[in-house]
């Protein structure tokens, strides 16, 4: 699937479901981040970010649920963030991490590498250890031995 093919799904996806403006936030955004991804061609970018159905619905939900919490009487503390607020919050998503709760998502061989530096340092320790129990029954051992063949000789 390429951008255009993305961009003209989605936008027939959120097409009469939520305002126009809503549809013109998301279809900038999307274009811009997949236009923005370095070192990936499109297909890559789209083929991470997923479905454009699935990223419509998910939208128009969340505008259903925006609309439903403006018509309560509670303050709706989220109603005053502005598209750069939106899209910054997007852009972290895609690339990992979000401000608020630093969550990371790792990938397939960042897991594989800390993996394979835990083993080694298990290795690394496993190894010290052995290390010194050789060493401790090098000198423990014979001293023991001389110790206890002076205390046999004393008492005569």
């Amino acid at each position: 699937m390429d951008k255009k093919e993305f961009m003209d799904i989605l936008r027939q996806s959120l097409q009469g479901e939520v305002d126009d403006n809503i549809i013109e936030q998301n279809i900038r955004f999307y274009n811009e981040y997949i236009s923005s991804q370095r070192g990936k061609n499109e297909s890559e970018v789209i083929k991470e970010i997923g479905d454009p159905r699935l990223i419509a619905k998910t939208i128009i939900e969340t505008a259903k649920a925006s609309d439903n919490s403006e018509s309560g009487d509670w303050n709706n503390v989220g109603s005053n963030r502005s598209y750069s607020d939106e899209y910054a919050e997007k852009k972290d998503y895609y690339r990992g991490h979000t401000h608020n709760n630093r969550v990371y998502h790792l990938k397939w061989y960042h897991m594989l590498l800390i993996l394979l530096v835990l083993f080694f340092l298990i290795f690394v320790l496993i190894r010290i250890s052995w290390i010194i129990i050789k060493l401790l029954f090098a000198f423990i051992v014979p001293i023991i031995f001389i110790g206890l063949l002076l205390t046999l000789f004393r008492k005569r």
